[in-house]
């Protein structure tokens, strides 16, 4: 073998290697944006999940206040999302309710501001 024909295989080889690699690495990122994608798509129905409770724990448990509505939160929680096959730890369970709550808080604001707002004023 020559030098020259030893100098190409060597090259073939190297631009197999970075082939290679380059196609894992491709395949990776591709794998990790479905995976956040499908995270994101999971998330964004635990949500929804989690409004039809916390509205529904409002109007049915109205006399409760503070932690006991947000224990009867949990509970409702879990019974709907067990039906459904949905395994929710208790850190996120607490930061999916609250999050509800306070996009429920804000709406009730934002309607009470509107409301204000369109009042004609009073006289003395």
């Amino acid at each position: 073998m020559d030098m020259n024909s030893m100098i190409n295989q060597e090259l073939i080889n190297l631009a197999i290697v970075c082939v290679t690699g380059f196609v894992g690495w491709v395949t990776k990122e591709i794998a990790g944006y479905l995976s956040k994608k499908g995270m994101v798509a999971q998330l964004e129905s635990h949500k929804d999940l989690v409004k039809v409770v916390v509205n529904g724990v409002e109007q049915v448990y109205s006399q409760l206040h503070g932690k006991e509505k947000l224990n009867m939160a949990k509970i409702e929680l879990i019974k709907l999302a067990d039906a459904r096959g949905i395994k929710l730890d208790g850190g996120t369970l607490d930061m999916l309710i609250e999050s509800a709550v306070k996009e429920m808080n804000n709406a009730v604001q934002v309607e009470i501001a509107n409301v204000e707002a369109s009042e004609p004023p009073q006289s003395k």
